[in-house]
């Protein structure tokens, strides 16, 4: 006789639970414990995984490009992303910051 995946009692899944003397088979919703002798081995496999390369890059430049005059250099592109900094009901606060001298300002909405 071998041990089943499913406690026949309920119909639950079986797990492993470690006891005094070995390991045995229990359902983790009614308690029912195997009583069946066999060995259990639990095997887990996984695939190998690429590895990914991280550069080192600045986060910004994935951030959408706007038309925006920097008031510190007059440079007419700046990089733009919003957040709510305020009551949910309220706007959004929008943030820049120019793409040549990094200089960084807000603009209530």
């Amino acid at each position: 006789m071998s041990i089943g995946l499913f406690c026949p009692k309920c119909g639950s899944i079986l797990a492993p639970k470690e006891g005094p003397r070995s390991v045995k088979m229990t359902c983790t919703k009614c308690n029912f414990i195997s009583k069946d002798k066999e060995d259990i081995k639990i095997q887990e496999k996984g695939e190998k995984v690429k590895k990914i390369e991280i550069l080192d890059k600045d986060p910004m430049t994935t951030y959408p490009k706007t038309d925006e005059e920097c008031a510190k250099c007059s440079n007419r592109k700046a990089y733009f992303w919003t957040v709510q900094t305020r009551a949910g009901d309220e706007a959004e606060t929008r943030f820049f910051e120019c793409t040549k001298c990094k200089h960084r300002w807000r603009e209530y909405c």
